[in-house]
């Protein structure tokens, strides 16, 4: 799909060189993440492949067509672009900024409204409620979701994303980078994507190029990387904490336990207590008739008030999607102490649970030989 040959870009008269001679081809429908320290030259490599910054020598081949020979503004359109401070227009709705391009490639506005509508729900906001909102209406990563919609809204193929969670605190980014990581396994888009942190770099890639002085150091899966590193520099960047690392490389889907009890708000308390017995737990989780998760409740608690309404005693417990990393996972257990978390679809029904026990199970017979 993308395919760089010894490209090149010099600044200063010729005094620096930025990127040195670059070989590099991104599969179709392949994320390819481009890393390193700040001025290695992952984000002029990545302006060079939609040209808002012209390559000083090399090649860059779309689809097997020599980018520097077309038009810039038809190959921009054929390429989302997300940036980091994300760049929604601020005297634009949220429909406005998304239709922006659609617009301007004179789609018809019964498509460019149903396409807005397909993509809010695509990143899961609610329609009504954020359609007409501005960017200042906007949590940070609500505007994050909109600027990916915006990218995404004439279906480009490739899409290039420069630090797209960089500004966003750690929680939401861990959410976003899910969310990314959901929306790739249905859109297959070719993705290139620019971050300074490793840990980003090893949960989203297929591939992971890393960048020192304008140089590629090594282009390889993240299993390569953390298993094999090329040289010094690379296991320092990678860090002393492979191990922790590996985790980003499983998902909660591969160690998610489905086979387990649960009540519904519904039931008397009798009946509660009866499940939470054979369920052999400490606690069991709650949901309504829909089977969206409520809660959980705890055995030795509902036991010493059971003449009270047992649904007074339902706690709050934080959930993850069964397309997070084991370290989403395994962050959420210690942030929160608790041993359990419960795997949850986008509109809270509960899949399945994730244990402690069988978390360290599973990595122990996995890796530790």
């Amino acid at each position: 799909m993308i395919k760089l040959e010894n490209l090149t870009k010099v600044y200063q008269g010729g005094q620096k060189e930025a990127v040195h001679e670059l070989n590099l081809e991104i599969d179709k429908g392949e994320i390819c993440v481009l890393v390193g320290p700040s001025g290695c030259g992952k984000t002029t490599t990545l302006k060079m492949i939609n040209r808002l910054i012209e390559p000083t020598s090399g090649k860059i081949f779309i689809d097997g067509v020599n980018a520097v020979q077309q038009d810039k503004n038809k190959l921009r359109r054929k390429i989302g672009y997300v940036i980091q401070q994300i760049g929604l227009f601020p005297h634009m709705t949220v429909k406005e900024n998304i239709a922006t391009v659609p617009q301007l490639l004179n789609w018809d506005p019964k498509k460019v409204d149903m396409r807005v509508e397909e993509l809010l729900n695509l990143i899961g906001l609610d329609v009504s409620e954020n359609i007409d909102k501005y960017p200042h209406e906007l949590s940070g990563g609500q505007k994050q979701r909109v600027g990916v919609a915006r990218a995404m809204a004439a279906d480009p193929p490739i899409m290039l994303m420069d630090e797209p969670f960089g500004a966003v605190d750690p929680i939401t980014r861990s959410d976003l980078q899910n969310e990314l990581l959901r929306l790739q396994k249905s859109i297959k888009k070719t993705i290139c994507f620019v971050t300074h942190d490793i840990d980003e770099a090893i949960k989203m890639g297929d591939k992971i190029a890393i960048m020192y002085e304008g140089e590629l150091i090594q282009y390889d899966s993240p299993k390569k990387l953390l298993f094999n590193p090329k040289n010094e520099f690379v296991e320092d960047f990678i860090g002393s904490d492979r191990g922790l690392k590996v985790l980003n490389l499983m998902k909660i889907e591969e160690i998610m336990d489905k086979n387990f009890k649960s009540v519904e708000i519904t039931d008397d308390c009798d009946q509660v207590l009866k499940k939470i017995e054979q369920s052999t737990r400490s606690s069991i989780l709650v949901t309504d008739q829909e089977n969206k998760l409520i809660g959980y409740v705890n055995f030795k608690r509902l036991k010493e008030h059971k003449k009270n309404k047992w649904c007074d005693f339902i706690k709050e417990i934080p959930v993850i999607e069964e397309n997070a990393s084991l370290k989403d996972g395994l962050n959420k257990m210690i942030e929160n102490d608790i041993i359990l978390l419960p795997v949850v679809d986008r509109s809270c029904r509960l899949q399945a649970i994730v244990t402690m026990d069988r978390l360290k199970s599973y990595i122990s017979n996995k890796y530790i030989k």
